[in-house]
């Protein structure tokens, strides 16, 4: 049976903080005024409020979030800081040219190296450390789209080379269905305690930090919010709560709340962790099909796995996932290594990521005056993108620079009205899980 747990104002446990680190902060108690206004307590929102104080230590910064810092969707993701930004790099090349593909990508890698130097940096104990990630194929076709994506890396004279099957047998002897993989650069790390960290290194700033002070309206015009216990007049404010756009009223049309479920299964055996050959240190994996799974390793010699991707309009951005997902989630895990048939799940979850039609994030004002903005929408890239464009956002803000083109000069975002929404997305992601089917010959099993 899968150990459920709850994050918003219930049981304070996760995979990743089993225990509460940190003292909580109190919500308003009171009307007030700020210089900027961030809202939202995960990476996106952390990044901004604490550089906006290192780069201007006389604004008055304050951020609120709606749960507890650590516990959103920030604090439970699997921790793979990683590269990429947008779509796959050939459709990039097709859409959009060669240099815009190869900046992207770079981008992405520059955002990588600077979470790493940010934890570094603040002296963060998240046990953060590279270990690299694979994208892998376990079908024949999905093996001959990384070949030809490996192509166009090279071709951009980028480092993503393809590792054959020859390779991943004696790296990974028990992932037998495995038949090729592009291996990226990459971080793990544990993302609760980075959220912790970061929480504490901008409150030592002077960042005014209140939790359980969730938004409920925010007026773009006047720069007012709603937080329940107190209203708030903000000069200017950053809304970065990826997946719950909407609540607030804004991008409706662009950012499509995805749920996204994760389990963590009992420690491995010294025998079965020799039998797959995948240990704490080895690369985070995730797969080519269009419904993907994701895992790693986890530092107590445990497996994460995720995927079962759902449309969550009004779904609350973290929480519990039932026993079916998890039991789905488990059976997914043997796709990649057999052996490890029947292994329990010891916890379950999900988080709500804000994600795109085109799968580019979207960084932009919200208003003419460019007072207001938002940040997020990174299509499961949030570790890596969100320090590194809290960063850069802050740097705009408080004039050291002017805007990057990336993230900030990307493509269009098309737009799907809600009711529209509603129907056709969880079509596409039945299509997605699908067209994602892996046939063996004891039957078909459906992943994600």
């Amino acid at each position: 049976m899968s150990a459920r747990f709850a994050t918003e104002g219930h049981a304070l446990s996760t995979v990743w903080l089993p225990e509460s680190l940190d003292a909580e902060m109190a919500p308003p108690a009171s009307d007030m005024t700020c210089d900027v206004a961030v809202i939202g307590g995960g990476l996106s929102g952390l990044s901004t409020a604490l550089h906006l104080k290192r780069f201007e230590p006389k604004l008055d910064v304050a951020l609120f979030e709606a749960g507890r810092i650590g516990y959103g969707a920030s604090g439970l993701s699997s921790g793979q800081c990683a590269p990429r930004i947008g779509p796959s790099i050939e459709r990039q090349v097709k859409t959009l040219g060669e240099d815009f593909a190869r900046t992207a990508y770079l981008y992405s890698v520059d955002a990588m190296e600077y979470a790493g130097k940010l934890v570094r940096g603040l002296a963060i104990d998240c046990d953060c450390r590279p270990t690299g990630q694979w994208q892998v194929a376990l079908r024949e076709r999905d093996a001959g789209v990384l070949a030809r994506r490996a192509d166009v890396y090279r071709a951009l004279g980028l480092e993503v080379p393809l590792v054959a099957t020859e390779e991943v047998r004696r790296l990974m002897p028990g992932s037998g269905a495995i038949v090729n993989a592009l291996r990226y650069p990459a971080l793990q790390l544990n993302p609760g305690r980075l959220c912790i960290a970061m929480k504490r290194a901008a409150h030592d700033l002077g960042v005014r930090i209140f939790e359980r002070a969730r938004v409920t309206r925010f007026d773009i015009a006047s720069g007012k919010l709603d937080v329940g216990t107190a209203n708030v007049s903000a000069t200017r404010s950053v809304v970065t709560v990826d997946g719950m756009a909407a609540s607030l009223g804004i991008l409706r049309r662009h950012v499509l709340p995805i749920v996204v479920h994760a389990a963590v299964t009992t420690p491995l055996t010294p025998a079965q962790r020799d039998a797959i050959g995948w240990r704490p240190d080895s690369p985070g994996l995730f797969d080519a099909r269009p419904a993907f799974n994701f895992m790693r390793p986890m530092p107590e010699g445990s497996v994460l796995i995720g995927g079962e991707y759902r449309y969550g309009p009004g779904i609350a951005s973290t929480g519990g996932a039932d026993a079916t997902v998890a039991a789905r989630l488990a059976r997914q895990l043997q796709a990649f290594f057999p052996s490890l048939s029947g292994l329990p799940i010891a916890r379950s979850w999900y988080g709500t990521p804000g994600c795109t039609l085109n799968e580019w994030p979207i960084v932009t004002p919200l208003d003419d005056r460019s007072r207001h903005w938002h940040l997020g929408a990174w299509n499961g890239h949030g570790i890596a993108l969100s320090l590194a464009a809290g960063h850069d956002l802050a740097a705009h803000m408080t004039g050291l620079r002017p805007e990057r083109p990336l993230p900030w000069r990307l493509p269009r975002q098309p737009g799907i009205p809600a009711p529209l929404a509603r129907l056709a997305i969880p079509l596409y992601l039945a299509y997605l899980r699908h067209a994602s089917r892996l046939t063996h010959p004891k039957g078909t099993l459906k992943c994600s």
